[in-house]
């Protein structure tokens, strides 16, 4: 068996499908030399995209023809029923086998979350996977979940999402101090938000392993307020796409302060340069790449429109979480505290 790093990739399932994922693939063989990919699609349009590449890139990539493919239209039930032949199924198939070490997929998240769980199976404790990633912040990072795979969340499952999210931003930080926990909230006042919210601060708070420190507003996600923001699925999809949004109108300020007046267009420059380094830090596609936690598996889920560089930045993620061992790490954390109960 290889000794190196095996990604097993989706090619299928985002806007741009394999016009994104292929050149993604070319550009992280040609920086990695230890690196195998499985790319699942259908073989012949995969052929066409690969032609012309150099034997170096050839020989250290597998096609597994793939008709299927699963839509952003397709429920996670019919996923389950009719979908496991997809490239997203047999994709992750090859990491449940040991084929590959992680999968990288830009599909249909309840999807993915529906057949991880069916093929690779959940870790002991865990109720409900969650998706998390690492977002900048004024000092660091800040680790976010749940993203969107979990809509309806109880306060147990918030107290959970908070336990492997201190495992995983520890990894992704290297900060062995211990983390501060805080809930997104409307407000941070104690008696703010929804009930479910109020009983995972009660439930959070008589945590002896959690630094919690309350509940935090939206703006706090990026000011170094914490290290680990824990929420629902639907708000942590609003707010990071929420950020997403103003990052691109950053963008488009700048490009209009060029088009405008000669005299306007002179105080314009003074902040321009500003605006697109900041730009230029915080551009989505750089942190592309949120981690399905709780799945027993690394699973990797780009953003679904991602270009394609961004789809590269995913294939980096995995990379990382493969070194760091970040799905046993956070599956033996989640069965030490399965073990108190």
């Amino acid at each position: 068996m290889s000794n190196q790093l095996r990604l097993a990739i989706d090619a299928m399932g985002g806007d741009l499908g394999p016009r994104s994922v292929v050149p993604a693939c070319i550009s992280f063989l040609l920086r990695f030399d230890a690196t195998e990919l499985q790319l699942f699609g259908p073989r012949t349009q995969l052929e066409l995209l690969f032609k012309g590449q150099p034997e170096a890139i050839r020989e250290r990539l597998q096609l597994v023809d793939c008709e299927q493919v699963v839509t952003q239209a397709c429920s996670p039930v019919q996923a389950l029923r009719r979908k496991r032949s997809s490239s997203m199924g047999q994709a992750l198939q090859a990491v449940g086998e040991h084929r590959a070490d992680a999968i990288v997929t830009p599909g249909n998240t309840g999807a993915l979350l529906a057949l991880g769980r069916n093929i690779l199976g959940t870790q002991k404790g865990v109720r409900r996977p969650a998706l998390g990633k690492s977002l900048p912040a004024v000092d660091g990072t800040c680790y976010l979940l749940d993203l969107g795979a979990n809509i309806d969340c109880s306060a147990e499952d918030l107290l959970q999402f908070a336990r492997m999210g201190v495992e995983a931003q520890s990894i992704h930080s290297g900060n062995l101090a211990p983390l501060r926990v805080a809930l997104l909230n409307v407000g941070s006042e104690a008696g703010k938000g929804t009930e479910q919210i109020r009983l995972a601060g009660q439930l959070l708070e008589a945590d002896s392993s959690i630094h919690y420190i309350g509940f935090v507003e939206g703006h706090d996600i990026f000011t170094g307020a914490a290290d680990v923001v824990v929420c629902d699925g639907l708000m942590g999809n609003v707010a990071m796409k929420s950020a997403e949004g103003v990052i691109r109108l950053m963008g488009q300020r700048a490009f209009k302060i060029e088009k405008r007046a000669p005299f306007k267009r002179f105080f314009g420059q003074m902040a321009i340069k500003l605006l697109r380094k900041w730009r230029a830090q915080l551009e989505p596609g750089r942190y592309n790449g949120a981690s399905f936690l709780g799945v027993d598996g690394n699973v990797i889920k780009s953003h679904g429109g991602a270009s394609s560089e961004a789809f590269y930045r995913a294939m980096c993620t995995a990379k990382e979480c493969v070194e760091a061992n970040l799905a046993a790490r956070v599956g033996r954390a989640m069965r030490l505290h399965s073990d108190k109960i």
